[in-house]
């Protein structure tokens, strides 16, 4: 018992240093994650960029980001990286970058076929990569080799000043006495 709470409290001192790291990935409507905005008015090709956001240096980044089901009629149809990639962003995915790279990093781009019939103010979370290996969060590797955890942002497909985006995703909501529970034995 007292290794499961131990490993429960370096994951919560992960999270702490991951806000505190500042590292973010989040699903943009360009390369350089300026804006969160996604717009799907047409019919064809619509390209969709994750960019992770570090401001102490990442060497990888381990996420998934799949299509939610309010773009409707989108179609997944593949992942494009500069890097190399194992496994997709939409069943979960590893990139390293090979250098250590500080700021906004280009890590992959999702695309899809879309026809302009995504819902208004439909999210478009970042989340963990789902195998049960990885532990739930998302990850990056940082200069040093150190894998800690990164904060997942929430992007719009057509928003507007409803639905803003940029943020990170929600937790759920616990108690003292469920996150205690969940260590014991």
């Amino acid at each position: 018992m007292r290794n499961t709470v131990i490993a429960g409290v370096f994951g919560l001192i992960c999270v702490v240093a991951a806000v505190a790291r500042g590292d973010t990935i989040g699903v943009y409507s360009d390369n350089m994650g300026t804006s969160c905005n996604i717009i799907d008015n047409t019919t064809g090709m619509l390209s969709i960029y994750v960019v992770h956001i570090s401001t102490e240096g990442a060497t990888a980044s381990e996420f998934s980001a799949p299509k939610p089901d309010c773009m409707v009629g989108a179609t997944y149809l593949s992942d494009t990286v500069a890097f190399f990639e194992v496994g997709n962003t939409q069943t979960g995915t590893s990139i390293p970058y090979g250098t250590c790279r500080m700021g906004p990093t280009h890590a992959v781009t999702m695309i899809f076929f879309a026809h302009g019939t995504s819902e208004p103010c439909c999210l478009y979370p970042v989340l963990p990569d789902p195998h049960p290996s990885v532990g739930g969060e998302v990850l990056v590797e940082d200069c040093n080799g150190n894998t800690v955890a990164a904060v997942g942002l929430v992007a719009t497909v057509n928003g507007n000043a409803t639905c803003p985006c940029g943020y990170p995703v929600p937790v759920e909501e616990t108690t003292w006495g469920q996150l205690k529970a969940m260590f014991s034995e």
